[in-house]
């Protein structure tokens, strides 16, 4: 592999970072005089519950899941709410996919928003449950910390803007991007992934559902590189987003273990099922 290729690589790695590094401070001064308690209000109000951490969860980053695992480690939204937030949240890599393909990105969003409000219907509606967190104390030393409320500007610059952004996931969003696209333009001298993934399709759908489960951004980068490179159909986009939830997975299995395996088996289900209806629709 040639120094001009690893160059390539690294400049379209930083685009993106960039882009990623000005769509999270963006996020995080929207979330500045947003706070938990007008969430709090919707305790007895399923439907408004299961839609507002739906759009919550569509919010790129891991703010808003971070939020809606805290209130339901609570007792504050249902696990239908919780499984709704999964199934709309696709992590960090929200803001790869704006930057990316922004225009199908917007229309993965808002169908992944519409079906994540249905799914968390029909589990409220079923009644399936997993048992509750209660009592947990909102400590600074959480990683839902970030999405407490902060009222000054100096507080967004050193905590929101250098602790969250720049140092907590600019690093791993380089990291995983660069290491991604080195990878695929590695193997693509070798091996010819399109024609490789031509006729297997549903393998994909399986195997992008089952890679969600892991609680990381990570690992979904390789699904959204593929898809803007024209070599992955978008069921398999589809998949594994709605399959995994960016790293807000981390603090629900830390406190509810069963929850957080409950919900991912859930959404495995919906994720194979949509990618497998998708694909049967040639979409």
């Amino acid at each position: 592999m040639s120094w001009h290729s690893i160059l390539e690589v690294l400049v379209e790695s930083l685009e993106v970072c960039m882009f990623v590094m000005l769509m999270m401070t963006i996020i995080e001064l929207l979330n500045l005089e947003s706070h938990g308690g007008i969430l709090r209000r919707l305790r007895g109000n399923r439907i408004g519950q299961v839609g507002l951490c739906a759009l919550l969860g569509v919010v790129p980053g891991c703010a808003g899941g971070f939020a809606v695992t805290s209130l339901y480690n609570h007792g504050i939204v249902s696990f239908g709410a919780l499984v709704a937030m999964m199934i709309a949240s696709s992590g960090d890599e929200a803001f790869v996919m704006l930057s990316m393909f922004p225009r199908t990105a917007v229309l993965v969003m808002v169908s992944l928003a519409v079906l994540a409000f249905l799914v968390g219907l029909l589990v409220d509606g079923l009644k399936i449950k997993a048992h509750k967190c209660s009592g947990i104390d909102i400590s600074p030393d959480t990683d839902a910390a970030h999405c407490k409320h902060h009222r000054t500007f100096k507080s967004f610059i050193t905590n929101d803007l250098w602790h969250h952004v720049i140092l907590k996931h600019l690093p791993r969003v380089f990291a995983w991007t660069f290491g991604v696209l080195l990878f695929i333009a590695f193997i693509q001298q070798y091996v010819d992934i399109s024609a490789w993934i031509n006729d297997k399709t549903l393998l994909m759908i399986i195997l992008a559902a089952l890679i969600g489960i892991i609680p990381e951004s990570g690992p979904h980068l390789i699904f959204v590189t593929l898809y803007a490179q024209g070599v992955l159909p978008l069921p398999v986009l589809l998949a594994s987003c709605i399959s995994q939830d960016g790293h807000s997975g981390l603090a629900l299995i830390a406190e509810n273990k069963r929850s957080f395996f409950v919900a991912k088996a859930i959404n495995v289900v919906v994720a194979i099922g949509v990618g497998v209806i998708t694909m049967l629709l040639k979409l």
